[in-house]
């Protein structure tokens, strides 16, 4: 990764997600434990390797089928394409899921790296530019139970701790060799244990301060780039879910 343009615009779009049809659901809380515990168990889907193949089918109703799949199953590896192309069903490259999860881009100066680490059990949650870090799997790396982590989200957005007048998360939205230099000093200084939990958690979820409503540029710009205080561009991807429950992935 050698562009040194801000992340932020340049390589961070943003999906945003539908309203929950249960409006009991809506809320923030209930909203951000949902998508965690839903997240989490996509995460184990994929380290397993039972996750559901993404095929782009062109004529559904022959190839999304039972018989196409276990027909396609029952063949070796290195003929499996070749099946699916008869049934003109053409499997999508998945190979960057395994970078969905636990990742992060380092910047440094001239290039960013990309690190992993698949064995962290904490999430990163941020709110007001605060940084927040909780457990979400237990040792054996079972999903706590949905209880707990309600309860986690529950204390961190009650917290009324102002934004601080110089939010590390506007960083991430720098030049990326002014970022590498800066983050470097931040190290040097003593902040390398922060980094690290940074860098590892298995990804942000950002609770914003944001009631959006049904005003769509408010939406965009909440989704995209927010104020930059609590947003950190450099994580894999952020979940954020905004004061009333309007929720998207950046």
């Amino acid at each position: 990764f050698k562009d040194r343009q801000p992340l932020v615009l340049n390589y961070n779009p943003f999906m945003a997600f539908v309203d929950d049809p249960k409006l009991g659901y809506n809320d923030q809380v209930t909203r951000a434990t949902n998508f965690l515990i839903s997240s989490l168990r996509f995460m184990k889907t994929l380290r397993a390797e039972i996750l559901a193949p993404e095929v782009y089918h062109l004529n559904p109703e022959k190839s999304d089928t039972d018989f196409f799949r276990t027909f396609v199953r029952l063949l070796p590896s290195s003929l499996s394409w070749y099946g699916a192309y008869l049934f003109k069903a053409f499997p999508l490259d998945m190979s960057q899921y395994t970078s969905l999860f636990n990742s992060t881009r380092i910047p440094e100066l001239g290039k960013d790296r990309l690190i992993r680490a698949e064995k962290a059990k904490h999430m990163l949650v941020m709110k007001n530019g605060h940084f927040y870090v909780f457990n979400v799997l237990d040792a054996e790396g079972n999903i706590l139970p949905a209880k707990d982590i309600h309860a986690c989200i529950a204390h961190i957005a009650k917290d009324a701790t102002p934004v601080p007048q110089h939010s590390l998360g506007y960083l991430s939205a720098d030049d990326r060799n002014v970022w590498a230099s800066v983050r470097s000093a931040l190290i040097a200084n003593g902040n390398q244990e922060s980094f690290d939990l940074i860098d590892s958690a298995i990804f942000n979820l950002v609770l914003d301060e944001e009631i959006i409503g049904e005003d769509p540029v408010k939406a965009v710009k909440t989704f995209l780039h927010g104020n930059g205080s609590t947003r950190w561009f450099d994580k894999s991807f952020s979940l954020i879910v905004s004061k009333d429950g309007k929720s998207a992935v950046n």
